[in-house]
């Protein structure tokens, strides 16, 4: 590179460009070039300094040596200056310099550097800037890297706890799998026997009512042990198998409302069908009946007197969508935010399984359901499902 060539780049360095041409010259004279490839170490953290530097084309990164890792501080690219903190202050190196990309440099010898100094005492104020500019760009590169690395953080924190509670619920599952395995088919023959054997009782005393009422509850604790078993097999066996079918939705839902009519009216709740088209879907019917009976139960149970269940079917371009709505007690943040969590549950009696199996059976038919809900209001139930 020509002295004249050399002059120009420095005249073009904000540290020397307010010195004349002559003075430009006078230092080209001390300047050496000097080129480095990608990768390469120009000077290393803690050596002691023994030059300044002038990028004259490419790119430098300013490394500091962490526990584990070289963490990038800074950039400097052409025509910017780097070395001149330790060359003044004569301490050693306080960062490694590495080559980005190949690059040319203009080195300046220590000796060489601290004579302009005292030849050109206004060169210190703009070497102070320098200094002051690198700190402020140091620092915000440190402060963007801990905010990238503290969301990072929070990432890996969301995702471990995430599986964690993924861990947790595949344990609990593989327990009650296991229990729900052995127990199903110890307890069904018994449980069969025990219900045939109460039927009977109420059979041969219709007019004992103690005996008879006896009977019936013996026949509802068994009807709903057996439900929970199931649920808890079903539930743990993971996929759910459907088998669709076309169906009448209108008079699917009106059987299923005769089925439990007669005990709703019993607890003084009514139950209003509204619907205006007769509407074909494609369903599996003994699962979608589980469905309708854990969302209505869940109804039940949350009105205390005077109930109003109202049901409607209502449709759009995709979806036909089944909406239950009771004037119950409501749910708190809580049980809504938590409703499809497997083992959720704040009755004393259940599994907790209920609304899981729910939305798995709906989600198996490519539908989606929702709940909304508020305390002393009501809840109101969105089961959509696709159109044939």
């Amino acid at each position: 590179m020509q002295l004249q060539e050399i002059s120009k780049i420095i005249s073009q360095t904000h540290i020397f460009e307010s010195l004349p041409k002559e003075d430009h010259e006078k230092i080209a004279k001390v300047t050496e070039v000097i080129k480095y490839k990608k990768g390469n170490i120009i000077f290393k953290e803690n050596e002691l300094a023994d030059a300044f530097y002038i990028i004259v084309e490419g790119e430098v990164e300013i490394l500091k040596e962490g526990k584990d890792v070289q963490e990038v501080l800074a950039k400097k690219k052409s025509y910017d200056v780097f070395g001149e903190m330790a060359v003044i202050d004569e301490l050693p190196r306080s960062a490694t310099i590495r080559a980005h990309s190949d690059i040319t440099l203009l080195k300046i010898e220590k000796d060489n550097f601290t004579s302009l100094l005292k030849d050109f005492s206004h060169i210190s104020l703009e070497i102070s800037r320098s200094i002051c500019q690198t700190v402020r760009n140091t620092n915000k590169t440190y402060i963007n890297d801990l905010e990238k690395r503290n969301k990072q953080l929070e990432l890996a924190y969301d995702k471990l706890k995430k599986t964690q509670n993924e861990l947790i619920k595949a344990e609990k599952l593989s327990v009650v799998g296991k229990f729900a395995s052995i127990i199903i088919h110890d307890i069904k023959n018994p449980m069969t026997n025990i219900r045939a054997y109460a039927e009977l009782i109420k059979l041969t005393a219709p007019d004992n009512q103690k005996m008879t009422r006896s009977a019936q509850i013996i026949m509802q604790e068994v009807d709903r042990l057996t439900k929970m078993t199931s649920e808890l097999l079903d539930f743990v066996r993971g996929e759910i198998q459907i088998s669709k079918t076309p169906v009448n939705l209108v008079s699917f839902i009106e059987t299923m409302i005769d089925t439990v009519k007669e005990d709703f009216i019993k607890h003084n709740i009514h139950i209003h069908f509204d619907h205006k088209n007769d509407n074909v879907v494609l369903i599996d019917s003994e699962k979608m009946k589980r469905v309708f009976y854990n969302i209505i139960t869940n109804c039940k149970d949350a009105i205390y007197e005077d109930g109003h269940i109202k049901i409607t079917i209502e449709e759009d371009e995709k979806w036909t969508r089944i909406v239950i709505i009771d004037n119950g007690n409501g749910m708190d943040k809580e049980t809504l935010n938590n409703i499809f969590e497997p083992f959720f549950t704040k009755k004393k009696k259940g599994t907790g399984l209920g609304m899981a199996i729910v939305k798995g059976i709906v989600e198996s038919h490519g539908g989606a359901i929702k709940v909304f809900s508020e305390l002393n209001t009501g809840t109101k139930f969105e089961i959509s499902l696709p159109h044939i």
